[in-house]
């Protein structure tokens, strides 16, 4: 390898999910695929669709199976988008529309498929609107995957030894092939097109990967093995990086936070107010990274995402106990708040029947009071692992105080009832509150002083506040954790809870500005993904 090959390079782009990561570049070259065309027979007619069928199942097989696993690791966000692809499987356009084309036109279905997906791309390219223009890559997506099970040729799968660590770069990453190489651990991605609204960037984001768009990929040929860091903090890429260059990122890539866990571990700002941060954990994988930080503890445990949730009716209360007593071990004494269930409405798609707006439906508190059974498994299992530990409960999706006070009367029946069987307790854990509605948000001061502990969740808070979906692109720029009511309501729920602790665990905990108007209100506690505690630290340390 030549001394040329060996130099830096550097390229500027746009950040799209912030971190950093050091690691091989991994360059996603797709093969075209040959479209063949030919006439067929009306005899053949009847083969054609069926063939086309068997595709179209194939493919939601596909997606079903990549579906589940985003799920079971937690990653909402990526399912949901995955969810759209199955949907689209279910348009006419996709079915009736290319089997009466095959009738009519008798030809070979790729070729029908083929012209019925170059005309809606073409409808797409008419329109102006960014969001529409970037959803055309959801039906390229799509419409590759159909077309390789025409061709009975299966995807190009990536090796997980070629991927690990990697930093993976492609000219436009597809949902699906971005959900693809997460399923393994991944470094970073790097695109060409794509911005913040990206199903590829809101994947990224959802499983927090460093993400960098708007690179000249064409620059990156070539380069296929070299070691590349990415600093999508701002948007920066080094391909052969230096010795100096390395050294400066191996903080932040391999040694984490370099100070050591422990509980004398204080964070404090510069005029001396000690603040706490704890981390968001989703799984037991996260807890990997968790170890590695100076986090206090587990501020937000999403209990859900430790299941499959299509199994959530049939888990069993020694199944659950087993996992809350593995990750209890893991905090060697620290504080953990598992959350319940927060699963129904717009979270848990294979849980209810539809419903026509899941967002505001029946989910968290809403679905576990529909259904005691999965309710008192999970309190239960929780009641006999909080002899280990220090576990607390956390209940989702708090709109009125009658909620808190049935929840609270709920656990300690249970906790009765498991005293009457022999089963050996310590005392009731902590129960907290979440607030995530405006109605939470209104009535702080009642929940409070019903609560041992309240939980802002910004994320919900600011979709419900401003009447805008989180998940919906086409309305992103109105999803503000700086607005105006947001930061009344936040303030008004800081001064209302009095002595009773609140903590911040929603995607604000994270954002370096946020984190500033946070401190300024009063707020002294915040819980955020392991791999941003780091960062966090160290902006409050400057403060």
């Amino acid at each position: 390898m030549s001394q040329s090959t060996l130099e830096e390079k550097h390229l500027k782009g746009i950040p799209i999910s912030r971190g950093v990561a050091m690691g091989p570049l991994y360059l996603m070259q797709k093969k075209a695929l040959s479209v063949p065309k030919f006439s067929i027979s009306p005899d053949e007619v009847d083969g054609e669709i069926q063939r086309f069928r068997r595709a179209i199942a194939a493919s939601r097989t596909d997606l079903e199976r990549l579906q589940a696993f985003l799920e079971s690791e937690g990653s909402d966000e990526a399912a949901s988008i995955i969810d759209t692809h199955i949907q689209m499987l279910e348009d006419p356009f996709l079915t009736t529309s290319v089997e009466e084309k095959i009738r009519d036109h008798l030809q070979n279905t790729e070729s029908i498929f083929y012209r019925v997906i170059a005309d809606y791309e073409e409808e797409f390219l008419k329109i102006k609107d960014q969001f529409f223009r970037q959803r055309l890559c959801d039906v390229k997506d799509l419409s590759d995957r159909v077309m390789r099970n025409l061709s009975r040729r299966t995807q190009d799968r990536i090796p997980q030894a070629a991927i690990e660590g990697a930093i993976i770069v492609g000219k436009e990453l597809a949902p699906s092939d971005t959900a693809e190489v997460i399923e393994h651990q991944i470094g970073g991605l790097v695109s060409q097109i794509g911005g913040e609204t990206s199903h590829a960037a809101l994947i990224a984001k959802g499983k927090g990967i460093p993400m960098v768009s708007h690179i000249d990929v064409a620059a990156l040929e070539g380069h296929q093995g070299a070691l590349v860091i990415i600093d999508a903090y701002q948007g920066d890429i080094y391909v052969n990086p230096t010795a100096e260059r390395q050294e400066f990122y191996r903080n932040f890539v391999l040694e984490g936070d370099p100070s050591p866990v422990s509980e004398s571990v204080k964070v404090q700002t510069k005029g001396g107010a000690d603040v706490q941060v704890f981390a968001n954990i989703e799984t037991l994988s996260d807890l990997d990274q968790f170890e590695k930080t100076v986090a206090e503890g587990v501020g937000l445990f999403r209990t859900e995402f430790l299941f499959p949730k299509q199994e959530i009716f049939q888990i069993s209360e020694e199944m659950q106990l087993g996992l809350y007593l593995e990750v209890i071990q893991r905090m060697k004494g620290r504080p953990i708040v598992f959350r319940l269930f927060d699963v129904g409405g717009d979270k848990g798609r294979n849980l209810l029947s539809d419903e026509p707006n899941p967002a505001l439906g029946c989910r968290g508190i809403r679905f576990l009071m529909r259904h005691p059974e999965i309710f008192s498994r999970q309190v239960r299992a929780f009641l006999r692992a909080s002899v280990k530990g220090r576990l607390k409960i956390l209940i989702p999706m708090i709109t009125d105080i009658e909620e808190v006070k049935t929840t609270k009367r709920f656990i300690e029946k249970e906790f009765e009832s498991l005293k009457e069987e022999g089963v050996p307790l310590m005392r009731l854990p902590e129960i907290g509150a979440m607030i995530e509605t405006p109605s939470a948000a209104l009535t702080a001061d009642l929940i409070a002083a019903q609560s041992d502990f309240l939980s802002i969740g910004t994320n919900d808070l600011v979709q419900y506040t401003l009447a805008t979906d989180r998940m919906n692109a086409n309305v992103s720029e109105i999803l503000r954790c700086d607005h105006t009511s947001i930061i009344r309501l936040l303030e008004f729920v800081i001064k209302s809870a009095g002595e009773t602790p609140v903590c911040v665990c929603g995607e604000m905990a994270s954002d370096t500005e946020a984190l500033k108007l946070l401190l300024k209100l009063g707020l002294r506690q915040f819980s955020c993904q392991p791999r941003y505690i780091y960062e966090i630290v160290q902006a409050i340390q400057s403060f």
